[in-house]
């Protein structure tokens, strides 16, 4: 099975949606006649829980949707798209993301379609160096046949 892999978007989504489905019920809840009791003002105190639950629910889900939606685009492409070769332009080290205490890899492709139009797609993180020979070589690209801006670089077939 291909990794499509989730982006940092993704992964604060998955953390901000849940913060916002455990805060939403509690603010709601706050100040009825229910087992939970509020000392002070329980009409401030719902609606901060409420309010806080609900932005991190509607921008939780808003980056969960938009991660998911592009990982969807990635995996029809790849699935059903058109194989093309892109010409490995470089191979670039992600300074500003660091896992385990080294920074990731992506691979920057390019392919010119048949109206003469350059197309640029890169890889998902690589979490290890790849070859210093990658780059003028081709790497398979999937493009999905809806939109040309959306690509799946096959980094798998060439490592």
């Amino acid at each position: 099975m291909k990794k499509f892999g989730w982006t940092v978007w993704g992964i604060v989504g998955l953390v901000f949606a849940p913060i916002g489905i455990i805060f939403l019920p509690i603010g709601l809840s706050a100040g009825n006649s229910g087992p939970l009791r509020v000392t002070g003002d329980p009409a401030l105190f719902r609606y901060t829980f409420t309010g806080v639950g609900m932005l991190f629910l509607l921008l939780g889900s808003g980056f969960l949707f938009t991660d998911l939606r592009r990982r969807h685009r990635l995996r029809r492409a790849y699935l059903g798209g058109n194989c093309v070769d892109a010409r490995i332009i470089s191979v670039r080290e992600i300074p500003n993301v660091r896992v385990n205490g080294r920074n990731p890899f992506i691979i920057e492709c390019s392919y010119t379609d048949t109206y003469g139009e350059e197309h640029r797609y890169q890889s998902r993180y690589l979490y290890s160096l790849p070859r210093e020979d990658l780059a003028g070589r081709t790497v398979p690209v999937y493009i999905d046949r809806m939109n040309e801006s959306t690509g799946f670089v096959d980094v798998d077939s060439i490592l």
